[in-house]
């Protein structure tokens, strides 16, 4: 279960609907909201003979305040049995929010990152926070549907990543008593076998029952971990991992996927699957990582 889930707060409506969405999940599972808002010191400049005083640092303090407040105030109102502390702090956005998460928290911020709604790439904070933050991490777009029911939807290839993301996934499902849609993709490079048909056929049978033998072994794995009771359907797909999940996941609640970032590329990249299902997703995504396989890869 969630300790606290931890909500990046800044005044816009992609913060906003990260609120509406932890705020719905903690009622879901009886967690706590901690309220984050970061600002930034001014930089230094001296122009023309003007040099800010400390005016501007308590103003962005004071903006900060009233920000969470009224964010704390909309969840006593549309959520009076849900408790939130208030957290404004001066510092960059995405490692403020990663300190006052835990390992047992998890951490809602908006698609385009705080500060940076409208951009046209995934937003530095949530990119940041999806690499480095010791939890799980949900990212919500700013117009994303918050489905409550449909499968949750998690991509699986054999890996610890993979592993961590299905385990995750069961528990959500548990949580929200749906199933688990385990999508597992397969690697076929047309261009380097023959054209002849029954060499294709073949060869595709051959990746997707291997396909098939990793989608097992993972839920295996997963059920020896006590998370027996969801149901999970297998689906095997073909293509780009990322395009294979959103498309199978068009009736999802929730999607999850493996970072598989902080090990592999010195902690500074998501993987291309993570990063493609974030860019191309039309509802909420978990990150989740695998921290002591990326301790041991670093």
């Amino acid at each position: 279960m969630v300790g606290r889930i931890v909500v990046g707060i800044d005044g816009s409506e992609q913060s906003a609907a990260a609120l509406d969405w932890a705020i719905a999940r903690a009622e879901l599972g009886r967690a706590s909201l901690a309220l984050v808002n970061a600002y930034s010191v001014p930089p230094a400049v001296e122009f023309y003979g003007y040099t800010p005083g400390d005016s501007p640092l308590e103003w962005f303090g004071a903006y900060g305040e009233e920000l969470v407040a009224a964010a704390a105030a909309h969840v006593k109102e549309v959520a009076p049995g849900v408790t939130c502390t208030q957290h404004v702090q001066m510092g960059p956005t995405a490692p403020t929010i990663a300190a006052v998460a835990t390992a047992e928290d998890m951490i809602v911020v908006g698609r385009r990152g705080l500060g940076a709604a409208r951009s046209a790439v995934l937003g530095s904070v949530s990119n940041h926070l999806a690499t480095h933050a010791p939890c799980p991490v949900v990212v919500i777009g700013e117009h994303d549907p918050i489905p409550t029911d449909g499968p949750v939807v998690v991509g699986v290839d054999g890996s610890e990543f993979g592993d961590v993301a299905l385990r995750y996934a069961l528990t959500e499902a548990a949580l929200r008593k749906t199933s688990v849609r385990a999508v597992t993709v397969t690697d076929l490079a047309t261009a380097l076998i023959p054209s002849d048909s029954e060499i294709v056929a073949r060869v595709e049978a051959h990746l997707e029952a291997e396909a098939a033998e990793i989608a097992q072994r993972s839920v295996d794995r997963a059920s020896d971990n006590g998370q027996a009771t969801v149901p999970v359907e297998s689906v095997i797909a073909t293509g780009r991992p990322s395009a294979a999940i959103l498309a199978n996941a068009t009736d999802a609640q929730l999607i999850v996927v493996g970072s598989h970032g902080k090990g592999f590329l010195r902690r500074l990249f998501l993987g291309s699957t993570s990063r493609g299902v974030l860019h191309g997703a039309d509802r909420p995504v978990v990150i989740v990582d695998a921290p002591e396989v990326a301790e041991d890869q670093d």
